[in-house]
This record gives structure tokens, sequence and C-alpha cells, in this order.
């Protein structure tokens, strides 16, 4: 009955608000499961792997994403919505659960050999294995899972619907994180002093939950494609749908990468995309090493990466709703891309003053909240903008890979000073500085690229008359 229903209001031009809670349901649930996701990688790769390790790990997620976005743009074509979204989530929940059993025989049969604040001995056990592979697998999965939430407002939204849509999706992702951060601070310390288990045993059992909450969004899925198809049937292929177009039927990463090599708009974003990926990973390094240094190991570890996520997601969530889109409508899309890098400036510039937890707490959460909120539906903005016509296959680069790609780079940047001249914190505080910069000059390159009537179509050159 819900199907038919909204089926029949699929067909009227005003969007139903069924139709927006459908599209926030399945993010929702990748919200929820990505956000205990989070809290269980940096717990782990802090405590028993080594932050300094972290460069190493998200160079692998970059390297692991291009598969990843490849068979993305392959597969999603030629399997069509229904099955290559369930065969994504299908494949997460196993992989979580492999996981979580892999490191539960290790805890359970070797715990004298994987104790925690042993990142020395990482070569030597295969618990720290483990977790960095779980690490990557978490950062290249979303090359894929990012690009599954976009396609399923594509397919449910006409092209006027699209930007309130992808709002509310970003809305119940953050909702999502914030739910599971606050189920670790409520659960994980009842649970140890309960049951009295070591707290990676009660840290990792929370996979399992993962696996359940993504396998819930598979029945959801299965209704958004049944009560689109009708529709979709009797729609040109133009209208942005996730059908393979006739000049697409060699959908390759190849043919993706082609395309935007050909287009200097989608270069210059993605360029911008690669500059967020710097910055992102030397901010996350930097914040894995404070953290390191300042932050108690074990359960205080974990704990604080959960209140860490409820203050981000809690900030991030209440600037979306009251501030992001007003922002971006009163003072345009260059101020909003361009608004993020200028903050962290000021906040950066004060961390080279005080090197303490408190200020690299604010500093990150600026970081993501704005990344998320402002910066984050500036960029959908623009992504909306693609040429339909090469939307399927460019899409799902600019969702997925070009960020991890940029990460993968801001990697070897950290390699190499960071941990192969040895530079200090503060060196590598200026480092960052200076990629904020160059990160603002890229927002503000995009000017000559936004037009009233297009956000990428180019400025329409002046009439000259003759006399």
């Amino acid at each position: 009955m819900l199907a038919n229903n909204i089926s029949n209001q699929l067909t009227t031009e005003k969007i139903p608000v069924s139709r927006y809670l459908l599209a926030a349901a399945p993010a929702f649930l990748i919200g929820f499961t990505f956000g205990l996701g989070m809290i269980l990688r940096d717990c782990s790769i802090t405590c028993n792997v080594g932050y300094k390790f972290t460069p190493l790990a998200i160079l692998a997620v970059g390297i692991a994403a291009i598969p990843v976005s490849s068979l993305t743009v392959r597969m999603s074509n030629r399997l069509g919505y229904r099955r290559w979204q369930t065969l994504t989530l299908l494949a997460i929940a196993i992989s979580f659960i492999i996981f979580w059993a892999s490191s539960y025989f290790i805890l359970t049969q070797i715990p004298e050999a994987t104790y925690a604040n042993s990142p020395g001995s990482l070569w030597t056990f295969p618990l720290g294995l483990i977790y960095l592979g779980y690490f990557v697998w978490l950062g290249a999965i979303g090359a894929a899972v990012k690009p599954n939430l976009k396609s399923t407002v594509y397919r449910l939204f006409p092209q006027h619907g699209r930007e309130k849509a992808l709002a509310l999706t970003t809305a119940a992702v953050i909702s999502g994180g914030l739910m599971g951060a606050w189920m670790v601070t409520l659960l994980g310390p009842r649970i140890m002093m309960k049951l009295d288990l070591r707290y990676e045993i009660i840290r990792d059992s929370f996979l399992v939950l993962m696996a359940f909450t993504v396998l819930l969004a598979i029945p959801i899925i299965q209704i958004i494609a049944r009560i689109t198809s009708d529709r979709l049937s009797g729609i040109t292929r133009t209208e942005g749908t996730d059908t393979t177009f006739p000049s697409m039927n060699r959908s390759s990463l190849r043919n993706s990468l082609r395309i935007m090599a050909a287009n200097p708009q989608l270069k210059r974003i993605s360029m911008l995309i690669l500059t967020t990926g710097i910055a992102e990973a030397v901010m996350l390094f930097l914040f894995y090493w404070m953290v390191n240094d300042q932050v108690a190991i074990t359960n205080g570890r974990a704990l604080f990466f959960a209140n860490f996520y409820i203050w981000l997601n809690t900030g991030t969530l209440l600037f979306l709703i009251f501030g992001a889109n007003r922002l971006i409508n009163r003072l345009g899309l260059i101020f909003a891309l361009a608004a993020m890098p200028f903050a962290l400036v000021f906040g950066s510039t004060y961390l080279l003053i005080q090197t303490t937890m408190v200020a690299m707490f604010v500093v990150r959460i600026t970081f993501s909240a704005l990344k998320q909120s402002l910066y984050g539906q500036s960029l959908d903005r623009l992504i909306l903008e693609v040429d339909e016509s090469q939307a399927p296959q460019v899409r799902p680069i600019l969702h997925g890979l070009a960020i991890r790609t940029g990460r993968g780079l801001g990697a070897i940047l950290v390699i190499i000073l960071a941990l192969g001249a040895g530079i200090s914190f503060t060196h590598m505080s200026v480092v960052f500085l200076t990629i904020l910069i160059f990160w603002a000059g890229v927002a503000i390159s995009l000017r000559p690229y936004l037009h009233n009537s297009s956000l990428l179509s180019p400025p329409e050159p002046p009439i000259s008359t003759t006399e």
C-alpha cells in the first residue's frame, strides 16, 4: 500500500514529504553505521596500531578506492539500481562480520600478544593488521556508498527537487552519526563494567551492530526501486536517472577520467576536491598526533572519540539546518566554498600559538562541520549541474574517488615531511596552513565558471557592436 501511494505521488509536480523521508531513511542508517565505524577506526588506529601508520593507511585507502570506484562506474550501470545497491550493502555487512570475527578470535585466543599501547609490535601480531585493514576498507567503501546515496536522490527526485533532497540526506547521515556516537558513550562503559571484558572486545562488538544496520537498508532500497521503476521506464534518459546512456555502453573509470579531462569546469572542480582531500589527510594526522600525546589510552580514548563525534555531528547538524543554505543563497557559492579554508586559517594560526588538545579539538570540529555542511552543500550544487549525458560516469568519481585520491596525496606529503624528514608538529601545522591558503585560492578561481543561469556555464561573452 505504501509503495503504491508513493508511486502515484511521483507523477505529480509537487514533491510529497513521504518521498523525502524515503530518501532520508537509508542515509540515516548508513550515517549510523559509519558513525560507529569511525569511532572504532580512530580508536583502533591510535590504540592498537599507532598514529604514525595513519599516512600509510590513508594512502592505502586512496589506492583501494580506485578499483572500488571503477567497479561502481561499471556495475551500477550494468546491474541497475536494485541489484547494485543490494549487493553493495550485503558485501559491506559481510565484511564487518569478518572483521569482528577475526579480531574477536585473536583477542580471546592470543590475549597476551595484543595488549593496547604496543604499536611498535604491529608486525609481530595480526591484530594490528586487522585494524589497519579495517581502516583501509572503511575508507575505500565510502567510494561506493556515497555515490549510492546520491544516486538514490537522483532516482527519486526530478531536477528541481534534488538540491533540497541532497541537503536532507546529508542531515540524515549526520543524525545517524550522532546517534551512533551517543550509543557508544551510553552503552560502552556500562557493558564493560557489567561484563568485565577488555575494552577492545566491547568496542569491536559494535561491528555486529553495524552489519545489522546496513542490512536494514536493503528492504528500503527494494521499495525505492519498486516505486520508481514504472516512472523511470517512461522518462527519457536525459532526466538524470541511473540508467545507462546510449553513449555510455562502455562505462569505465578510464572513460570517466577522459570526460573530466576534456571539461575545464570539471577539471577545476576536481582540483578543488583533491585539495580538500590533501588538507583533510594532513588535518587527520595532526589530530591523531595530538590525541596520542595528550589523551589516555584504553577506554578513555574510545570515549574521547565518541564525545568528539557527538560535538562534531551536533554542530554540523545545527549549522546545516539553520545556517548553511541561507549563507549559500545570500552570499553565493564562491563565499561558501572559500569560507571553510579561510576560517581554518585563523584556527590553525591559533594552533601554532597554543598547541593544546582543546585548540586541536576546535579546529578539527570546525574543519569537519563546515566540510559536511556549508562546503558540502555548495559542492553538491556544483555537481548537480553536471551535464546529464555525462552524469552517470562523472558523479561517482566526484562523489567518491576524487576526495580519496586527494587524501592519498596528502598522506604522501605527510610521509615525506613528518615521517621522512621528521619535522615537528609546529612545522607540520605551517604546512597545513599553506594548504588552506592554496585551497581558498582554488575555490575563488571557480568564479569564472559560475553564471546566473547555470552554475557551471561560463560567463556569456560581451556583446560587441559595430558603428
